[in-house]
């Protein structure tokens, strides 16, 4: 993709760009009809990829052969969204898959932005100025033609504080080659992390012809190392079991004990370092199996969930579905702690009653983080269910 494209349609390159997700372990969000959710890249073939389905959830959704589904995703910082044909529901690695078409174009669905290439790693570091000359420092998140992102250094700082859309900046950036980008700009956009800055008429021409040659450079690199990663084989899929992963983490030893279940790292450890004063935390990354037997180190039995008192779920998971682990630890496992679903907050209400018919007391948004609203619900859960 050339950094003007908002449009991938070569094969080669969507191939790629899947591949990294998968060895990355990210996720697509599927949607079809009235039902949408994210899922867990499994698997990908030259033609097809695999999402981590179930079937009871497959055919609840009433997907089949030929179906239209949506496809929605985010790679190295750019948002897409595709079309996809649905194969069937199938097996990779003997788990359950929904196999699609591989899609045949990817659109960016964030075109408003101005980035066009966002490097994997040394991302450069500079200082830029709001229109009361406050001198920031920032850390460039994406580079565009025509501008960049930036974002705050200091984590205390929010983007919203200090600018307004339409005022004017300047960037002093050095990026290396002998080249030291400093050029008036102007706020194209914000939101809670970023801000777009637009180079404006009064920057120097020559300097900003200067950059992106340097720009057009470094992707040439990237595609290059992109290229040799995938010919060096990248997998053609990942193979998980329980052995992959850590069992589970204690991040916070206190009583009531609440067991968080999900793979991202960032939610765990947010959650105990926001509510460690009043609750513990141990964290489990699940892939699949019954639960009771990855916890026997923290003495947890069939019949005797230890120091635990509550159970989250969280809405990423590696492989396995919320909904169906959580029927699974009910109904299966016959788990008589009060589990809650967690995740975004959008269809708020549709969350709540699908955790509900799957066995859960109730859903609790987490995303965004309100740390008083999700105190609150945590506590009320663990008092109403406690001896």
């Amino acid at each position: 993709m050339s950094p003007s494209e908002r449009l991938i349609e070569d094969a080669l390159s969507i191939r790629m760009l899947f591949q990294r997700m998968l060895v990355a372990n990210e996720q697509v969000t599927m949607a079809f009809r009235t039902e949408r959710r994210e899922f867990t890249l499994l698997g990908l073939e030259p033609e097809s990829l695999a999402l981590a389905m179930e079937r009871p959830e497959f055919e609840n959704w009433k997907l089949g052969p030929a179906e239209k589904v949506s496809l929605n995703l985010e790679e190295r910082g750019l948002k897409y969204e595709a079309v996809a044909t649905c194969q069937g529901l199938g097996r990779t690695d003997d788990l359950s898959a929904c196999k699609l078409d591989l899609p045949r174009t990817l659109r960016r669905s964030d075109s408003h932005r101005l980035v066009d290439f966002a490097p994997t790693e040394d991302l450069p570091r500079g200082t830029f100025s709001n229109a009361r000359n406050v001198l920031l420092d920032g850390q460039v998140t994406g580079f565009g033609r025509q501008g960049l992102e930036l974002s705050l250094l200091d984590p205390r700082q929010k983007v919203h504080d200090y600018f307004r859309v339409g005022e004017e900046s300047t960037l002093d950036l050095p990026l290396g080659d002998n080249l030291h980008l400093v050029a008036p700009a102007r706020v194209a956009y914000l939101d809670d992390r970023v801000v777009g800055l637009e180079f404006t008429e009064k920057a120097d021409r020559d300097l900003l012809g200067s950059y992106r040659t340097w720009l057009d450079g470094q992707e040439r690199i990237q595609a290059q190392k992109d290229r040799e990663d995938f010919e060096s084989g990248g997998r053609k899929h990942l193979r998980r079991t329980g052995a992959d992963l850590p069992p589970a983490r204690m991040l916070m030893d206190r009583d009531p004990l609440i067991l968080v279940i999900t793979e991202s790292e960032d939610f765990a450890r947010r959650a105990a370092e926001s509510l460690g004063r009043k609750f513990g935390f141990l964290a489990l990354d699940y892939i699949k199996g019954n639960v009771v037997p990855l916890l026997k180190d923290w003495n947890v039995t069939p019949k005797d969930w230890g120091r635990i008192r509550l159970i989250l779920i969280h809405n990423r998971l590696r492989l396995a579905s919320p909904l169906e682990l959580c029927r699974q630890l009910v109904e299966q496992e016959k788990c008589t702690l009060p589990i809650l679903l967690a995740g975004t907050d959008e269809d708020l209400e549709l969350k709540r009653v699908r955790a509900l018919e799957a066995g859960a007391v109730d859903y609790l948004s987490v995303e965004p983080f309100k740390i008083l609203s999700v105190l609150k619900k945590l506590d009320e859960t663990v008092q109403l269910f406690a001896n």
